[in-house]
């Protein structure tokens, strides 16, 4: 059984961590002692000024010999901090950023101060004890930050979870990361501490995570299953293909779908042949062309391995729902399989797909979903094709989503326009839909990246019709929390003209432009004593 408190320890942490985060209690009750006191409590006075009367009615009270010996404890003291305090310049960065949240700004402050924590980290230093307090109360809900804010907070963190049980409930603290706490939290926790609990469990003992939520599945609701699948898929096992595919009989479609998912990945699982053995019944080679056989019905079999009706990724007006069903089938088979089968390069047998004419539009984004889930050489043959525009689609959003970083910067990069070559041409100026693309993904940029992007906007700030537009405008601000640290050596050269007419673009140059200077001015401010002028990566 939990043991009580002991009350002057309660009063002696509401002390520590403030009224407004630890509400006040009247320690005793009985006896003159306890009756004093009790007055105190019940008097109409702010609540830090009961505080006060009752701890010097028990100080005095200790001097006289009147407190029970039990009462007599301290609560534990901090261990010693081993970590150097950040910089003064430092720490009022982290307080402007959040400052700016609480204000309600349009700017993603997540990305800032999750960068800020990074180079603590990484600087091998601690926040100052009196913040430690502000900023466990701003990260309570962001579980993934939960380490960082941590390692950052030094040995504060775990004293002052051990003294508010709210901090507590909400951190998984490093004291907290045996197993047996884990399980518990799993079992009895709320939703978003099973969540971590269970992603925690999977981590580091896979084998024991997927037994717990085999034993708790049937009872949790359809959008736990599919939140605890999503975490299953992160850490796929050979081992969890029993577990998965007993889901693949639950009720809800939601959930069977996500378990087809994972499954799926699962090289040589019994649904990836499952979906194989489809995928050859409906597409023969002839004639350097795909022939289609659409399904006749959508069978229990086929609803049981996460088929639906129809898919929203496969939504198309061109498209009937037999073909939609192709689709999906055709997305949980690797295109390696077809490129064997058929004897043919990624390439050819894209263009042998495209080639019949009735079903391209079908084959196309079937292929452009698999190349998402699987990758290999038909990623590149989808991006090299002129008869394709991947972004016309949700199938092909998922693969642009999927590339590797370097691919999709040099397609990206590609999208810049060339104006030598388009006065050759024609006199219209080159489609631009680079910042089309970059609205579509989230990925932090490289330095090469992040310089050619910001030679071309610079450029362009300095024309009279700049090519930019509404995207660009909407994002301008994203775009800045995701470029390399590099740029803030550049936003000096952007021409932010304070008499221009078009207010739209001076306030998204002006919004691109704070940002990157605000994370830059925080990687200086960890990158040396001196802040030299020393180079380095953001995180």
């Amino acid at each position: 059984m939990r043991q009580a408190k002991n009350p002057f320890h309660e009063l002696i942490e509401t002390a520590i961590l403030g009224t407004d985060r630890k509400p006040l209690n009247v320690i005793l009750s009985g006896g003159d002692l306890g009756n004093t006191i009790a007055d105190i409590g019940r008097q109409e006075l702010p609540s830090e000024r009961l505080l006060i009367d009752q701890l010097t009615a028990i100080s005095i009270a200790k001097k006289a010999g009147l407190i029970p010996g039990s009462f007599t404890c301290a609560p534990p003291v901090c261990p010693a901090e081993i970590k150097a305090k950040v910089s003064e310049c430092s720490l009022s960065l982290l307080i402007q950023v959040l400052t700016l949240e609480a204000k309600g700004s349009e700017l993603k402050h997540f990305k800032i101060i999750s960068e800020w924590l990074e180079l603590c980290n990484t600087a091998q230093q601690r926040l100052p004890e009196e913040f430690v307090p502000r900023l466990l109360d701003w990260g309570r809900t962001l579980t993934e930050m939960h380490q960082l804010i941590g390692i950052c907070c030094g040995q504060h963190f775990d004293w002052l979870l051990s003294l508010n049980e709210e901090w507590r409930a909400a951190y998984i603290s490093k004291q907290n990361i045996d197993k047996e706490n884990l399980i518990e939290t799993f079992e009895t926790g709320e939703q978003k501490e099973r969540l971590m609990a269970f992603s925690a469990i999977r981590n580091t003992w896979p084998d024991e995570g997927l037994s717990l939520l085999a034993l708790s599945f049937e009872k949790e609701s359809f959008e736990n299953k599919v939140a605890f699948l999503k975490i299953l898929s992160k850490t796929l096992h050979s081992n969890d293909e029993g577990f998965l595919e007993s889901t693949l009989k639950d009720r809800r479609k939601e959930v069977r779908a996500q378990a087809a998912n994972a499954l799926s990945a699962l090289p040589n699982s019994k649904l990836q042949m499952r979906m194989i053995e489809r995928a050859d019944r409906f597409l023969t080679y002839k004639q350097n062309k795909i022939i289609v056989t659409l399904p006749e019905e959508l069978d229990d079999e086929m609803l049981r391995d996460g088929i639906v009706e129809n898919s929203p990724i496969y939504f198309d007006s061109r498209l009937g729902t037999k073909a939609n069903w192709l689709c999906q089938i055709l997305s949980l088979v690797p295109p390696s399989h077809f490129e064997q089968k058929f004897n043919l390069s990624a390439k050819a047998l894209l263009e042998a797909a495209l080639a019949n004419s009735e079903w391209s539009l079908a084959l196309s984004l079937a292929l452009m979903a698999a190349a998402a889930k699987f990758g290999g050489a038909m990623q590149q043959a989808l991006l090299q094709s002129e008869d394709l525009n991947i972004t016309d689609s949700q199938a092909g959003l998922l693969l642009l989503k999927a590339l590797p970083q370097a691919t999709l910067e040099n397609l990206i990069l590609q999208k810049l326009p060339t104006w030598s070559q388009a006065r050759t041409i024609s006199k219209a100026a080159p489609r631009l839909d680079l910042w089309y693309y970059l609205e579509q993904v989230d990925f932090n940029w490289s330095e090469h990246f992040t310089g050619e992007i910001m030679k071309f906007i610079i450029k362009e700030s300095r024309e009279k019709v700049p090519v930019f537009g509404h995207t660009f405008y909407s994002n301008a601000s994203n775009f800045a929390l995701r470029m390399h640290i590099v740029a803030g050596e550049l936003t000096d050269q952007i021409n932010v003209d304070a008499d221009t007419a078009d207010i739209y673009r001076r306030n998204a140059l002006e919004r691109m432009t704070d940002t990157v200077k605000l994370r830059y001015e925080i990687f200086q401010s960890f990158n040396t004593v001196n802040h030299n002028e020393q180079k380095g990566p953001m995180p």
